[in-house]
């Protein structure tokens, strides 16, 4: 099961936004994706009850999941939305589990400050260190046009890490909050320019299934299955 971790220290960084849309993604392209809700709000356990059944499956993963059923659903992907709080253990057990950790921060001078300080505790993890999990950056609700937006990308290249997606602001994210949806679920001539926004993480996902497999099993040569825009 490919792990994706959604971490940030900043409370509204778009944690859950991120979360839905990313599991939002996956199920329309049919894999089987639960989600990990360790946010006190709960919002994408919230999103998940929302959910049609119309659509794609997507399970919660809790303590009080039937696990029966999760056995027999045989997850291939799990989104992890953490909490704020991160306590130092659970940062550890999380990054044990996880392949890779997807941060977002918002246009601010208080998410880059709390960002900076996020990330140094990030590389201290041994499985940051060894490269077995891997960090990518994502802006959240950016406008390029502010400079803000401008201060952000600088401190995105001062990180070393890579970028794996600028979000535009949308009215549509809080529709898809609001109705158990994700924009890769809704007709494509209202997402156009939000999935175009959002190709350059979905390239880096599929960069990071192969790193994955070739550290799991490094004399395969095997194809892997890899998400890709979703179509309408």
């Amino acid at each position: 099961m490919f792990t994706i971790m959604v971490a940030n220290p900043k409370g509204g960084a778009g944690k859950s936004t991120l979360t839905t849309n990313i599991a939002g993604m996956l199920a329309a392209l049919k894999q089987r994706v639960v989600i990990m809700d360790l946010d006190n709000q709960q919002s994408a356990t919230n999103w998940l009850a929302r959910r049609p059944e119309a659509l794609a499956k997507i399970l919660p993963w809790a303590e009080d999941s039937d696990m029966v059923e999760l056995r027999a659903f045989a997850p291939q992907w799990m989104v992890i939305d953490t909490h704020a709080r991160l306590r130092r253990a659970d940062r550890t057990y999380l990054l044990s589990r996880a392949n890779v950790v997807l941060v977002p921060v918002n246009p601010s001078v208080f998410d880059i400050e709390a960002t900076a300080k996020f990330l140094l505790k990030l590389h201290q993890d041994p499985n940051v260190q060894s490269g077995r999990v891997a960090i990518g950056l994502v802006g959240s609700r950016t406008d390029s046009r502010t400079r803000i937006a401008q201060e952000l990308s600088s401190f995105f290249a001062r990180s070393g890490l890579p970028v794996v997606a600028y979000i535009p602001d949308s009215v549509l994210y809080p529709q898809c909050a609001r109705d158990g949806t994700s924009i890769y679920e809704l007709p494509r001539t209202r997402t156009e320019h939000q999935l175009d926004a959002w190709q350059p993480l979905v390239a880096w996902l599929k960069s990071q299934i192969a790193r994955a497999r070739e550290i799991k099993y490094p004399h395969s040569q095997s194809s892997v299955p890899a998400p890709a825009r979703a179509a309408h």
